[in-house]
């Protein structure tokens, strides 16, 4: 053997030391392969060209599309394999929501300084400072605008870590801390026990008829014909201006450039006062949902709530429709599900009364969401304001209904502060609930990167500490083998809101989780499953001016009847 390695290595092998002579077919092959290898054809020479490599290969993988599960998974309805079981479904719909564009990036025959961004003020010379609301005087350079919406921010919020050194933070009780810790680990399920033998869980996707195909905003593209615009038109403007001369105030750093100039897709009325957290508060800006989506996100879900009631209890089609939101932030969510009591309604059943229970555990981001919602002329009645932990207050219900406890009533009486018009309130404020609206944090901005092509998923990608009051923890701290703290993912979030709003005797309850845009559905699925949800599930793109932007799955007994 070790001969052999080295005839190899020579160029040379014992089973070539014969006195074959060569054929002339084989003469004519040589002559073949030594005339190639002198005179390359034009072929190759033009193949050689195309094989240089990208001379900025960072550019080319910038502006590479993004694939994602959603838009690009195959139909698998039809190809169950038989030794696995399917007991959920995953339906892929799309929504197309019109949104008015922002103000042009660069206008034609604009000056030279609005084109490369040295000047960020208006045609007037002076700032538009409608969003700052002072007693000083207008600003009138943009250092001035900076310094104004810098002070203002401060003297309106309360820093998010300033809430954390003065225990504005809320907290997890002993007593549900205590509670907690008996539960048992939670993990997506993968096989499902059936006829007491154990099959591989397979989640089947079907795609709606509304996800086939190009978008209504492509198709509307291509009939037009139009060609691209001048790339001059479009010319990306520094410090964050989106054409209307007001730059980022806020450092890069801590409120990306993209954030700012996007802020009245977050809140349209942002010029009145709005508040979204500043340089002490950042992650409001890459959280808050975009109000178009928002607003649509509302209506789908009201309504999956109303048809769930038309089909089984039509004595409470007029009652008033209450939504859990665990995440509220600085309130875009919140509001969209509270104007719509702001619409005209001709009949109650059509369109029922809504009630918001906001939850955040961070007391300066319920005063922005409260100062937001006045400045949408929301009702005061309409949303409530609750200071506690999402986790603690979802276990606090069972199928919609709050399970009543004396410690919490003494502990967190409702209303103990009034921000703008509305009531802050504990634990104690929580009242029964038909449907629960999730929107976690996502893992900061590099969402987008998690589970590469794979796509996002939630147990993996979504972490939700909770840890216990201040006064508990400094208790704690002198003791052994006691935790102080606990994380929750993505898959058991899911599984909490499960067993909180959905009554599978009575068929009631929905939620709706917010997703990113490369969010897996069959990860999703597998996730419902260890929830102990069946049947089938929504999984809606929401297209905005032709592009996905995020994905809202959607859960309740009332999907299947609305997809057909």
């Amino acid at each position: 053997m070790v001969e052999g390695a080295a005839d190899a290595d020579t160029g040379s092998s014992n089973r070539g030391d014969d006195d074959r002579q060569p054929t002339a077919a084989s003469n004519k092959r040589q002559l073949n392969s030594d005339h190639n290898k002198q005179q390359p054809s034009k072929r190759r020479k033009k193949n050689k060209k195309h094989k240089k490599a990208p001379q900025n290969k960072n550019n080319q993988a910038k502006h590479k599309k993004q694939n994602n599960w959603v838009e690009n998974c195959s139909e698998s309805i039809h190809r169950i394999p038989s030794f696995c079981v399917a007991p959920l479904t995953c339906v892929i719909t799309r929504v197309e929501i019109e949104e008015e564009p922002l103000l042009p990036k660069g206008l034609a025959g604009g000056s030279e300084k609005d084109m490369s961004g040295e000047d960020c003020t208006a045609s007037d010379g002076k700032v538009d400072n409608a969003d700052v609301k002072t007693d000083a005087q207008v600003p009138s350079t943009k250092e001035e605008y900076q310094t104004a919406v810098a002070s203002a921010d401060d003297k309106i919020t309360t820093p998010l870590e300033l809430d954390r050194k003065i225990s504005n933070v809320a907290g997890l009780s002993t007593a549900f801390l205590s509670q907690y810790a008996k539960k048992v680990s939670w993990k997506a399920s993968s096989s499902v026990q059936k006829n007491d033998e154990e099959k591989k869980l397979f989640i089947p996707v079907k795609r709606h008829v509304s996800a086939i195909g190009p978008t209504k905003w492509a198709q509307q593209r291509k009939k037009k014909g139009k060609k691209q615009p001048n790339k001059s038109n479009y010319i990306h403007l520094t410090g964050g201006d989106n054409g209307d001369g007001i730059c980022n105030p806020y450092p890069s750093s801590s409120v990306p450039d993209k954030f700012w100039a996007q802020r009245k897709r977050l809140f349209s009325r942002y010029d009145e006062g709005i508040q979204i957290g500043g340089k002490d508060d950042p992650e409001m800006w890459y959280s808050v949902t975009p109000e178009s989506i928002a607003n649509h996100v509302a209506e789908r879900m009201v309504k999956m709530i109303r048809q769930s009631r038309l089909e089984h209890d039509n004595f409470s089609c007029g009652k008033s429709i209450v939504i859990l939101d665990v995440f509220c932030g600085c309130g875009g969510n919140s509001i969209a599900f509270a104007r719509l009591n702001n619409v005209e309604k001709k009949d109650t059943k059509q369109v029922p009364h809504v009630k918001v229970i906001a939850v955040d555990n961070s007391l300066s981001r319920l005063r922005m969401a409260a100062n937001n919602a006045s400045i949408y002329g929301i009702d005061k009645r309409d949303i409530v304001f609750i200071h506690a932990d999402a986790i603690e207050v979802l276990n606090q219900y069972t199928k919609g209904y709050i399970e009543r406890n004396a410690d919490v009533k003494e502990k967190n009486d409702p209303g103990h502060e009034v921000c703008a018009g509305f009531a802050l309130g504990g634990l104690g404020s929580l009242p029964d609930v038909d449907g629960i609206f999730l929107s976690p944090p996502w893992g900061g901005m590099d969402y987008g990167n998690e589970g590469g092509q794979a796509g996002f998923d939630p147990v993996s990608s979504i972490t939700v500490e909770s840890s216990l009051e201040q006064a508990h923890q400094d208790r704690l701290c002198h003791e052994e083998n006691k935790v102080a703290s606990v994380k929750t993912n993505g898959g058991e979030l899911l599984s909490f809101a499960t067993r909180a709003v959905f009554d599978n005797l009575k068929q009631e309850g929905a939620i709706a989780y917010f997703l990113p845009r490369n969010t897996n559905g069959v990860s999703m699925g597998q996730i419902a499953v260890a929830s102990g949800i069946e049947g089938c599930f929504e999984m809606e793109q929401n297209v905005v001016n032709g592009k996905v932007k995020t994905v809202t799955a959607y859960f309740g007994h009332s999907v299947k009847s609305l997809l057909e």
